[in-house]
């Protein structure tokens, strides 16, 4: 065969290859689509039929007996579960019970392998169980796969189990930032009966550990238990980790208790920019109008992230905005430039050219606009 011919073999053998694999992917396409369809008419099929159950519980109505793991029906099931309250309730857990659901589930999560039905079991366990299977979800808090444990914690807090809170908690410092961070989000569920086991972890643990303690106390404060500002106040103050310190100044910034003033104005003195920057926006968070002598201080700072932080501080306040037009006119030009992004965000530059143009602009209107075109013609 010579170099003409073998040229022409493999320029047909490509030829093949990509026609199969164009095949492929059609018919690869229609299966999809014929299973989605489906899968659809079953969900919409058992909908109805367990509507009429619901409807009439005294009569029993044949759903079948493959649909413990169909996952049409999990869908069904997880639809219709949002929209009912009471004896109704009570008769789809029936309903559930009776086929066997979550015993199916349950089976195909004690397998070691293969992995999807183990994950789609840890889904649907999550979405239907109830407390009768926290103690399967407890085991699974620490599976081998994270989504699993994921999914564990997820159906403890649907259900409200309260014991689960400390298993979730104690897990903080061995978890991964993924793991860890859909943890805080499940102890959100369980609002302010989580917060002492939290503050206890911390208490224990910020010694030894950051990130652990550290995502504990920022969970703290998205639950916005106020009853926890002291503990987390004698946490800032005992604590030499930054990480742990952050987190803490940012929850009692949250949380807005005008008790944390005076710890958070000892760390506005920080040797570290980090809790210089983080307090400043703690400040303004809890007292507006009482933070601004501190925060305009902070306009001078030698870092700009302390400067940015509690320029917008400022702007959080009326009177806080004058000091930053104040600032304007400054001899420092750090303090310039923050007071002038934090003026432009909160819309004051428009604001002072429609005033100028007005004809009722003020000293600060002309000044702020004057140092704003002064900027623009030297990056030009």
């Amino acid at each position: 065969m010579n170099g003409i011919d073998f040229g022409r073999v493999a320029v047909l053998v490509v030829f093949v290859f990509n026609g199969l694999l164009m095949l492929s992917l059609i018919v690869g396409k229609g299966v999809h689509r014929r299973r989605i369809k489906s899968h659809e008419r079953r969900r919409v099929a058992y909908l109805t039929l367990l509507s009429r159950q619901l409807a009439a519980p005294d009569r029993s109505v044949e759903m079948g007996s493959s649909i413990a793991g169909d996952p049409a029906f999990l869908d069904a099931l997880i639809d219709i579960r949002t929209s009912v309250v009471g004896s109704e309730s009570d008769e789809l857990s029936w309903i559930v019970g009776r086929h066997g659901v979550m015993e199916t589930y349950a089976r195909r999560l004690e397998r070691r392998f293969p992995v999807t039905p183990r994950l789609n079991a840890a889904v649907a366990l999550a979405e239907v169980a109830d407390e009768s299977w926290a103690p399967l979800l407890m085991d699974h808090l620490g599976d081998r796969e994270p989504e699993i444990r994921i999914q564990a914690a997820r159906g403890l807090a649907r259900v409200k189990w309260t014991p689960a809170i400390d298993a979730i908690v104690e897990r903080f410092g061995v978890e991964t930032p993924w793991v860890r961070t859909r943890f805080e989000d499940t102890l959100l569920t369980f609002g302010s009966k989580a917060t002492w086991p939290l503050v206890a972890y911390v208490r224990v643990n910020h010694k030894f550990d950051s990130l652990g303690p550290a995502a504990a106390i920022r969970t703290i404060g998205r639950i916005g238990d106020r009853d926890a500002v002291q503990s987390l106040i004698a946490i800032l103050q005992s604590s030499q980790d930054p990480e742990i310190q952050i987190a803490a100044i940012e929850a009692l910034g949250i949380l807005g208790v005008p008790l944390a003033m005076p710890s958070l104005e000892r760390t506005f003195l920080s040797d570290d920019w980090r809790l210089r920057a983080k307090t400043a926006t703690a400040l303004a968070m809890i007292a507006e109008r009482e933070a601004i002598p501190i925060l305009t201080t902070g306009l001078e700072d030698p870092n700009w992230w302390v400067r940015r932080n509690s320029a917008a501080g400022l702007a959080r306040h009326r009177e806080g905005i004058r000091n930053l037009h104040k600032a304007i006119q400054s001899t420092d030009p750090f303090a310039r430039d923050a007071a002038a992004e934090a003026l432009a965000d909160v819309g004051e530059v428009i604001a002072a050219r429609e005033r100028i143009d007005a004809g009722s602009a003020t000293v600060d209107d002309v000044e702020l606009i004057r140092f704003i075109e002064s900027e623009l013609a030297v990056k030009a």
